[in-house]
């Protein structure tokens, strides 16, 4: 029975492991506006102070390093690209090599021990086979003669112990019964059903060896059928103990640690015997829940054991099956000396063919741009107006015919030096007096557009705004650091749209680049909101392009308020006039028909059976007479007179007027007022009478015992005065009709001037609102322009 060699089928390798300036043109002096020009023809444009450069602008400062480091950089670049590679291939190369190394030798250790146990087989196969050969021996297991094979067999296991290191001679009979136990006689002789080697020799019968348990532990052992006069008389074990003193002389032939592990079930396993002296193993301390116990690992540096190469292999008994795992873990420490030292050269030699590189390259840059320097100071005399002798000339090459460009351009220069000075002698007068004309115009301009009652600005198409007069601030509030700093400003506060939206502002003007008149809302600083006819006009540029747009705002909206005053008052005075009308012409015969009804039912007997169809018309037409006195009421023209009204002081009185009601009712009245005034434009008397007909209705119609709230705010300019109560017989039908007259309880008297109190609330350009809370409560919220 030879111990399987079986290859690794599973691989797991863990790491242990000058800038160039820029001169003026000759003859002139370059001022700031004009090099900010220049600048931003070359693709320049302003940043804020936390915004990213531009790739162009990067480009543009990137080519305009020196010309030196413009040779240096690439070949440098280059001469690391290149020895890093090489040092990279070079320590990949030979890591790869000391890889293959490690592995082969690992490898060869799990043979190693392979083969040691295949010897330890042979060895006690061969010692059984003699023992069974033995005639004596067959002739005392068929005789079941114990004490006589003992004194025969037993100084033969001492020598067996003392020259092959055997620790286990046991005899067995059939049908599987331990019989004798020459290295420990006094164990008892039990039935060994469990061995089945034993029972495998009896049956064949043949040889049989391996690894298997006993009650010594797990020990190599070989079986060998003893025959007496041809038949089977028994048979005899020899066995080979698997413990430390085998390991350890494993460790000190091959220089590794050894390590036995049972195998218990799936990932569980107990460490048999090791010869590391700190008892630690990589399968106990590090297990992978995905190794296999049938299958050889191979583990390079694995995580906490990075000085050492660690293979798991599978230990298989005579039929097969895995038994046991062995772990030897091989110390790398050399291996990673040498890997270091390694390394350590790659660098050395890398360095220093990055300095000879370097130095090479720096010198020949060094020679090339030399003449260069050399024609630029010579350029910049030129440029300065300090030179006018022309440059040597030099051999014809690049740099000689740069020489001759600047030759030939300095002799231009002189020509138009000497005509400008010609023309600035002759111009110079000309030149004054247009520039005070200019002057003079700018701030005739200046002081126009400053006082105009009107909104002027200039909008850039980035959205930035360029300028805004004074009265732009006036009307709205925002100060021009508010409006020239924010980029979104005009988009979001003048044309109102929001940053989702992708359209920009003005864009008729911007994608079109035709004049745009449109009218605008916007919200002041402080919150008003005001109307403002806009008028753009786009700027464009010779290419088409429009680059900025000027406009002017006038406030409309006083004027727009007047007109929708002036509107409804118009379509109030009809609708008042036409109801007013109907109201008289169906008057009249309603009188008479109430007249002859009550006559009729006075000249009827009590007890006349149509006597109570009498009292019905008699009711329904006096109720009709009701309705059109609320009708003709209601349509009554309203004269106001307005003067200054504190609401809460108003308030405050209607409550007084009411406080019979409410503590017949006990109403928890419960007020909320700001400390400050709040005044408002209004005729006091209908007011009062206004709020006296809510706060009526609120009484009546609530719970007694109930709570009743009123509060007062001032929000946007407005006052807002809240009335909340709770009422659960009103239905939504209710809600939607709460202005309307209701005669369908007795308090429909009470509550006769609600669509009054709805009047005068328009009539002073306020709105009044009703909506229902939770738990059946009712808001009436009323709004009224307050005085600023």
């Amino acid at each position: 029975m030879k111990f399987a060699c079986v290859l690794p089928t599973e691989l797991v390798v863990d790491a242990a492991g000058s800038m160039v300036d820029n001169e003026p043109t000759a003859g002139r002096r370059t001022s700031n506006s004009e090099i900010g020009r220049q600048q931003g023809q070359a693709g320049m444009r302003p940043r804020g102070k936390f915004s990213p450069m531009p790739m162009s602008e990067l480009l543009f400062k990137v080519r305009g390093i020196s010309l030196k480091w413009k040779i240096l950089i690439p070949f440098l670049t280059l001469a690391f690209l290149g020895t890093a590679s090489l040092t990279f291939v070079g320590l990949n190369s030979q890591n790869g090599l000391l890889r293959k190394e490690e592995l082969k030798e690992i490898r060869t250790l799990y043979r190693i021990f392979l083969a040691a146990l295949d010897q330890k087989l042979e060895q006690t196969l061969v010692l059984a086979g003699g023992l069974a050969a033995d005639p004596v021996v067959g002739k005392c297991l068929a005789e079941r003669d114990a004490e006589g094979l003992y004194r025969h067999l037993f100084p033969v296991y001492k020598r067996w112990k003392r020259d092959f290191d055997i620790r286990q001679l046991h005899f067995q009979v059939p049908p599987g019964k331990s019989f004798l136990r020459v290295h420990n006689q006094a164990l008892r002789r039990e039935l060994i059903s469990y061995r089945n080697m034993v029972l495998e020799a009896m049956k064949g019968p043949r040889a049989v060896g391996g690894l298997e348990w006993g009650l010594t532990g797990l020990s190599i052992r070989g079986v060998v059928p003893v025959f007496w006069k041809g038949a089977l008389a028994g048979t005899v074990e020899v066995g080979h103990p698997f413990d430390l003193r085998f390991m350890q002389g494993l460790k000190r032939k091959w220089n590794a640690d050894f390590s036995v592990h049972e195998v218990k079930g799936p990932r569980d396993y107990r460490l048999l015997v090791t010869t590391r002296g700190d008892g630690r193993t990589m399968l106990q301390q590090s297990p992978d829940p995905s190794y296999r116990p049938d299958k050889t690992r191979i583990l390079i540096s694995p995580p906490g054991w990075s000085l050492f190469s660690v293979i798991l292999g599978p230990l298989r008994d005579y039929r097969g099956d895995v038994v046991a795992v062995v772990e030897i873990c091989l110390d790398r420490s050399g291996v990673l000396k040498r890997l270091s030292r390694a390394r350590v050269l790659m660098a050395v030699v890398g360095g220093g063919s990055l300095l000879l590189s370097f130095l090479f390259t720096w010198v020949v840059a060094a020679l090339f741009v030399r003449p260069i320097k050399e024609i630029v100071g010579e350029a910049e005399e030129i440029a300065q107006g300090k030179r006018e002798s022309l440059i040597e000339q030099r051999p014809p090459d690049e740099i000689g015919a740069l020489t001759q460009a600047l030759n030939t351009l300095l002799e231009s220069l002189n020509q138009k030096q000497r005509e400008v000075e010609h023309y600035a002698r002759t111009l110079e007068a000309r030149v004054k007096q247009r520039t005070a004309d200019l002057v003079a115009s700018e701030e005739k301009y200046r002081a126009l557009v400053e006082n105009l009652p009107l909104i002027v600005y200039r909008v850039l198409r980035d959205g930035t705004t360029e300028f805004i007069n004074p009265y732009f601030t006036e009307k709205l509030g925002y100060t021009t650091e508010e409006v020239v700093g924010d980029r979104k400003f005009w988009k979001e506060k003048i044309c109102g749209k929001s940053q989702s939206e992708k359209s920009s502002a003005l864009e008729p003007c911007w994608e079109e680049g035709r004049e745009m008149q449109t009218e605008r809302e916007v919200r002041s600083k402080d919150g008003r909101l005001l109307t403002f006819i806009d008028y753009a006009i786009p700027h464009r540029e010779p290419d088409g392009r429009v680059s900025w747009v000027e406009g002017i705002m006038m406030d409309i909206t006083e004027l727009k308020r007047l007109q929708e005053r002036a509107l409804r008052t118009e379509e109030m005075r009809i609708l008042g006039e036409v109801s007013a009308r109907f109201a008289h012409e169906i008057r009249n015969p309603l009188v008479a028909a109430g007249g002859f009804a009550r006559r009729l039912r006075d000249a009827l007997p009590e007890d006349h059976p149509q006597r109570k169809f009498a009292d019905i018309i008699v009711e329904e037409v006096a109720r009709l007479e009701e309705i059109l006195r609320i009708c003709l009421a209601s349509i009554k023209p309203l004269t106001l007179n307005l003067t200054p009204v504190d609401m809460g002081r108003l308030l405050r009185a209607v409550h007084e007027e009411l406080n019979e009601q409410i503590g017949h009712r006990r109403i928890d009245l419960m007020e909320s007022f700001p400390k400050a005034a709040v005044v408002v434009m209004a005729d006091e008397v209908l007011m009062a009478r206004a709020f006296e007909n809510l706060l009526k209705q609120a009484v009546l119609a609530m719970p007694e015992g109930d709570r009743l709230v009123l509060q007062m705010a001032v929000e946007e300019g407005r006052a807002v005065i809240d009335i909340r109560y709770r009422a659960g017989n009103l239905s939504e039908e209710d809600l939607e009709q709460f202005f309307f007259p209701r005669f369908t309880s007795e308090a429909g008297a009470e509550v006769l001037d609600l669509p009054l109190s709805k009047m005068i609330i328009h009539r002073h350009g306020g709105k009044i609102e009703v909506s229902r809370e939770e738990e059946s409560g009712i808001l009436v919220r009323v709004e009224l322009p307050a005085k600023s």
